[in-house]
């Protein structure tokens, strides 16, 4: 198995990240979670992007109701393939807490179903831990299969199913660290 490490996007990473953009943008098409984990990247220029989340990440320059949040990319050693995107809130207001959770992510769409979704998460739980996050809450729509079972690879528990403001049924679970 190659050697994957959770790091924070850099400018050469600019190139892959787009390429899983692409790829995203195709395969999920018209998915409620299409671009969940990915901080907006689909809506602004790579270095505009690189700018908010390293502000979000010591809470600069905050859009309202927006939450200080690391964002990570999981990144293939062996050929620095770009194969996921994390990204973990700091802590939660009102609507992460009905809605969003700690952390969001997602998975390249050709390096799916090879357990990097559960390795990325792993990696993300262990920095949430850092950042004294006791207990994570992950929200999934229920629709979303992947990243339930996912969750529930990561010792998440299911606390209830809710209905968004949308009208779709999203999955909340709890994993404690």
């Amino acid at each position: 198995m190659n050697e994957y490490e959770l790091i924070s996007p850099r400018l050469e990473d600019k190139e892959e990240l787009l390429k899983m953009i692409e790829e995203i943008k195709i395969v999920d098409e018209g998915k409620r979670w299409q671009y969940a984990g990915t901080s907006s990247l689909e809506k602004l220029k790579y270095e505009e992007w690189l700018e908010k989340v390293t502000k979000e990440s010591i809470g600069k320059e905050l859009a309202p109701n927006r939450v200080s949040a690391s964002t990570f990319i999981l990144l293939r050693n062996s050929d620095n393939k770009v194969v996921g995107i994390i990204n973990i809130r700091h802590e939660l207001n009102d609507y992460l807490l009905n809605f969003g959770g700690h952390i969001g992510y997602s998975i390249r769409p050709s390096e799916r179903r090879k357990g990097l979704g559960t390795l990325q998460l792993e990696k993300a739980l262990k920095i949430a831990k850092e950042l004294n996050i006791s207990r994570v809450l992950l929200t999934c729509d229920s629709e979303n299969i992947g990243s339930a079972k996912t969750i529930e690879k990561c010792q998440g528990k299911l606390e209830n199913s809710i209905t968004t403001p949308d009208g779709y049924i999203l999955k909340r679970y709890w994993i404690n660290i």
